[in-house]
């Protein structure tokens, strides 16, 4: 007993004296970049119960025996663990690295930033390359097949074009429906904004790229914002969506500098199907004979001769799209240097950009800069600041008239001039009406843009008293300005008649931003974490557009230079200002239980100026639970998932698509001018609107159901998410009395709904030191449907015959010329948003026939006489009237596809790589305008057309029931018929890219050497007939849809490029 007693005594003072012999240690653990490191875990090594935890500044200390070595393992969530051996020491610091693996993803979401895991609403992220953001011109190209609901159209000819994103359907039916983008926490509104046409004569200017200036090669990650949870925060400007883009910054370390240099060649790679010269000369011969004239031309060994009488002229031959259409060389180079210390960081960079486009005049110039600088000025103080700039000049020359026909626009002139020339081409007088060739274009057009941008912010950040409570105060603004001008020369067809024209159109648009934010980011008793912030903003726009326009030039010499030449004014000189001004009170609180239960809920209460003050303020909640089932043991014991989380939201967000006086009486300068006594102009100014108060937001109502999930060893990815959009008080033109002075008044009325599916997947199966692979792809399905149309009276409405009474209006006309001049689209309560409207045929009318309607003869088009008339009385219709007319409309198709979807694959071997990014959609249907001309053999023998149109047309002695006789034209028809309907379903290659990794020595200045060689739009399956399935012809206007109408060539660009890090 009294041996038991001892060792119990012994075992208990033994401790006891080891302590006795102890020393203090004190210590600070840091980050990477050098700040503390709070909540940090010090412990002995091989030991249960010595440790410690660093507080606030890092700091920690902790009392260990002395008379053996001891080793301390420092550790911190997300950061490699570290040893230190403290034997001889009392004091140190250490700085702990990242671990890559382990590191919890930070994902950018509105005025803050958020875990990954923590994520509640849909949102879409894109990681933007080296590799990739070189070969892109604008910011829009990024998100083109890489996100799941959004689409991009764009058109790869034209440098500077303009490209629409459309995220989740169609949210209104009035405007644009372009997705709000924010730039390191300033917004940017200009997606779809451009300077403001002159309106004069049958003139319409493709709008170029709103979003110049955004250099692709600075961007660090994308985040598209998709539901009401998500995008609740911007309020007002939120329904349409979000794309937050998040710039790149520097790192502690040696400074690190990239260069970049890139060598494109644009190239045609499709090209309408017109008759060659041999073709077209027959073709016109044959007209000749039907009209009882000499044949026009003659055919011998030496070629084609003109000439009815006297002796034949000898002809040239052209293929105008292969004389027009070449490569086009770009180049683009620049670098970047990045770098930092242990209180800060700075990333700078510069490039420029020459951009050719296939034809020959056709340039984008650019020169742009960005510096981005983080910097503690103290403990509690950081500074962040972002500048960026661009300057860029751009010959638009292949734009042309959207509206006009073959005179007017460059794309049909190309197409529709005659092949067989008989007289020199500087000889514009000639015997036909098409007195604009396509050389004319080139050097006798100019549509030539200078524009200037400025972004940057700066932001204070400063660390209050209590833990993880911080204040910013953020100021930034968007300078920008742009001079479009156009002008006709003489050998044009509008420079013709008007002895030369010009248009200038100016836009000044300033923007700034005041963010007052308080940030709370904190972790409790290890199950508790809370992300929150409230703050303020105030958000002022000024924009000053101007136009001008003037004709009969004394020289021509001077183009677009020198306006005072002009004698004529047809649009005097007019500003029309554009300010509003936005005062929001914002705040979200995003908690997470134990890792698994996760609540967001935010709201943000807007006040615009473009309101009444009774109307100006709106406000917008939203609500998201999430469920990371994954923590979950039950979940865990399956063995199949590393993550598996379940998401819910539901959110109310806004729209002020009107003008910023849209609610006040509006008056503006008219386009006609009158003489006065005194042999002066007087400018008229007129009334342009009537004034509605009441008018207010359209209001977008969205639920949404996801699913994230991530399978053990990361092998396979993806999330699937539901939702169902509604947005109300739809913004419209309501019919009114005559009377009143004016047919139509804007109002609140209507709704409309998407419904919607999207699923994403990527797929990582080989991850290795010599062998990466990886491939996914997403699929997004959405149906949009027009609910209500209140603001348009109860008429009737042709379908099939049937007249019932529905709600509905009319898109806009699509030309303003003999061709295509009424709309394409309606807009019907019950229905999917501007299906096509218009005509059903069947065939061609034969010789035969007994049912020709009045004024048609064999060969016409046999347009449906639909069953109006019910002849026997039983109630049913059973014959047509023999007229054709409004009540012979029916619907002909949808340019809404069924589904949008983008797959990709990746493959690293060793130090070569190779990725292929494939994007289309399906079930769309496209108007294509140009076959109002190409498809009927009109008997103008100056117009070209399709071989099939003139071998296929229909003849007496070969009846056709394909195609219309000779001499049939659709001028003077009120609607689209059928036969221009086709279907713009399409796969394309959009980039391929294969790359090499060059080996360097270690002790080589140069870090990475990579040369690599892309094709971007390199491929495209469709059975579509025109230049491109992807129109992009009305990109920015919500009543025209699907038309392809003079849209523009589309070219593969190929494109070897050189990325070196030093």
């Amino acid at each position: 007993m009294k041996i038991i007693f001892r060792i119990i005594i012994l075992s208990v003072l033994t401790p006891l004296i080891a302590f006795s012999q102890s020393k203090l240690i004190t210590g600070t653990v840091n980050d990477e970049s050098g700040l503390p490191l709070p909540g940090a875990t010090i412990q002995v090594k091989n030991s249960n119960n010595l440790g410690a935890i660093t507080n606030f500044d890092g700091l920690f200390t902790l009392e260990i025996p002395s008379n053996s070595k001891q080793i301390l393992i420092i550790s911190y969530i997300g950061y490699v663990n570290e040893e230190v051996d403290v034997s001889e020491k009392t004091i140190f610091s250490i700085n702990l690295q990242v671990d890559n693996d382990q590191l919890e993803e930070v994902v950018v979401i509105g005025y803050g930033t958020v875990l990954k895991k923590d994520i509640s609403g849909s949102i879409s992220s894109v990681s933007v390359n080296d590799r990739v953001a070189t070969q892109s011109n604008s910011v829009d190209q990024l998100l083109q097949g890489r996100a799941s609901g959004v689409q991009v159209i764009q058109n790869g000819a034209t440098p500077g074009s303009g490209i629409s994103v459309k995220i989740r359907g169609t949210n209104s039916l009035r405007g644009n429906n372009e997705p709000l983008y924010v730039i390191d926490g300033i917004i940017i509104s200009s997606a779809g904004e451009d300077v403001l046409p002159t309106g004069i004569g049958n003139t319409g200017q493709e709008t170029q790229n709103g979003l110049n200036g955004i250099n692709p090669r600075d961007i660090e990650s994308i985040q598209v914002l998709k539901d009401a949870s998500a995008t609740a925060i911007y309020g007002s400007r939120g329904a349409n969506g979000v794309v937050l883009i998040t710039t790149k910054k520097g790192t502690s370390g040696k400074p690190k500098i990239n260069t970049f240099h890139t060598n494109s060649v644009r190239t045609v790679y499709r090209k309408i199907n017109v008759l060659d010269a041999f073709g077209y000369a027959n073709y016109v011969n044959e007209i000749d004979q039907i009209a009882g004239l000499n044949p026009r031309y003659t055919f011998t060994e030496e070629g084609i001769f003109v000439g009815r009488e006297g002796t034949p002229t000898l002809t040239d031959q052209y293929n105008w799209q292969d004389e027009i259409y070449g490569d086009g060389f770009s180049q683009k180079f620049g670098a970047s240097a990045s770098g930092g210390g242990e209180n800060g960081n700075y990333y700078i960079s510069a490039g420029f950009d020459n951009q050719r486009g296939v034809v020959t005049n056709s340039t984008f110039k650019s020169s742009d800069i960005r510096i981005n600088l983080n910097q503690d000025l103290n403990e509690n103080l950081n500074l962040k600041a972002r500048i960026s700039g661009l300057i860029n000049n751009s010959n638009f020359a292949e734009g042309g008239d959207l509206d006009g026909g073959a005179n007017r626009s460059f794309v049909r002139n190309v197409i529709a001039y005659r092949p067989v020339i008989s007289h020199d081409l500087d000889d514009i007088n000639s015997e036909d009406d098409y007195t604009t060739n396509p050389f004319s274009w080139q050097k006798d057009f100019s549509d030539i843009s200078k524009e200037t941008r400025f972004i940057g912010s700066v932001a204070l950040t400063y660390k209050l008293p209590l833990r993880g409570l911080t204040y910013q105060i953020k100021y930034g603004g968007n300078i920008r300005t742009k001079d479009r001008r156009r002008f006709y020369g003489f050998s044009t067809y509008q420079g013709l008649n008007a002895n030369g024209a010009l248009q200038i159109m100016t836009k000044n648009a300033k923007t700034h931003q005041f963010n007052n934010i308080i940030r709370f980011n904190r972790r409790f008793k290890r199950k508790h974490r809370v992300n929150a912030m409230l703050g303020v903003t105030y958000d002022v726009r000024s924009i000053e557009n101007s136009i001008y326009a003037v004709e009969d030039f004394l020289t021509m010499q001077l183009t677009t230079n020198q306006p005072a030449f002009g004698n004529v004014i047809t649009r005097p000189l007019t500003f029309i200002r554009a300010d509003q001004q936005i005062f929001s009170i914002l705040g979200r609180v995003n908690y997470t239980f134990d890792n698994k239960y996760i609540l967001t809920a935010t709201v943000r209460r807007d006040g615009v100026s473009k309101f009444s003050k009774d109307n100006r303020f709106g406000v917008f909640p939203s609500l998201a639970l999430a469920w990371n089932a994954g923590n979950e043991d039950f979940i865990k014991n399956l063995d199949v998932f590393k993550s598996l989380k379940i998401r819910a939201g539901w959110g109310q967000i806004g729209n002020h698509g009107i003008g910023p006086y849209g609610t006040l009486s509006n008056y503006g300068v008219l386009n006609n001018l009158y003489g006065n006594a005194s042999g002066g102009t007087n400018v008229p100014i007129a009334l342009r609107n009537l004034a509605n108060p009441d008018l207010t937001w359209e209001t977008t109502e969205q639920v949404n159901f996801g699913i994230d999930f991530t399978t053990l060893n990361d092998i396979v990815s993806g999330n699937i998410d539901v939702y169902n959009k509604t947005t109300k008080d739809l913004l419209q033109n309501s019919d009114i009395p005559p009377s009143a002075g004016f047919t139509r008044i804007l109002v609140n009325k209507g709704s409309i709904t998407n419904n919607g599916v999207e699923l994403a997947l990527n797929f990582n199966p080989i991850s290795t030191d010599d062998i990466e692979l990886s491939f996914g792809g997403n699929i997004s399905f959405n149906k949009t449907e027009i609910l209500n149309l209140d603001s348009q009276p109860l008429q009737g409405f042709y379908e099939n015959g049937i007249m019932t009474d529905r709600r509905f209006y009319y898109g806009n006309t699509i030309s303003r010329g003999a061709i295509f001049r009424y709309p394409a689209n309606v807009f019907v309560e019950g229905e999917e948003s501007s299906l096509f409207y218009g005509f059903k045929t069947n065939g061609i009318y034969q010789t035969n026939d007994t049912d020709m309607i009045s004024g048609a003869v064999p060969g016409d088009v046999r347009i449906v006489d639909q069953l109006t008339e019910d002849l026997d009385g039983d109630g049913i219709l059973d014959s047509g009237d023999g007229v054709i007319d409004e009540k012979d409309r029916t619907f002909l198709g949808n340019p809404n596809p069924d589904f949008v979807y983008g797959f990709n694959f990746n493959l690293k071997y060793k130090r070569w790589n190779l990725s292929a990014l494939f994007n289309g959609v399906y079930g769309n249907d496209i108007a294509n305008g140009m076959l109002l001309q190409l498809d009927n053999a009109e008997g103008r023998p100056n117009a070209n057309i399709s071989p099939a149109a003139y071998n296929n047309a229909w003849r007496v002695e070969s009846p056709s029931n394909t195609y219309p006789r000779i001499g049939y034209t659709t001028r003077g028809q009120i609607a689209i018929t059928d036969r221009i309907i086709e279907d713009g379903s399409y796969l394309k290659l959009n980039n391929l890219t294969v790359g090499y990794d060059i080996p360097v020595g270690e002790k080589n200045f140069i870090d990475n050497l990579n040369v690599y060689i892309a094709g971007q739009n390199l491929f495209t399956w469709t059975t579509y007939s025109g230049y491109d399935p992807e129109v992009s012809t009305f990109l920015y206007t919500g009543l025209i849809n699907g038309v392809d109408w003079n849209g523009g060539i589309n070219a593969r660009n190929i494109l070897l490029g050189l990325n070196i890090k030093f």
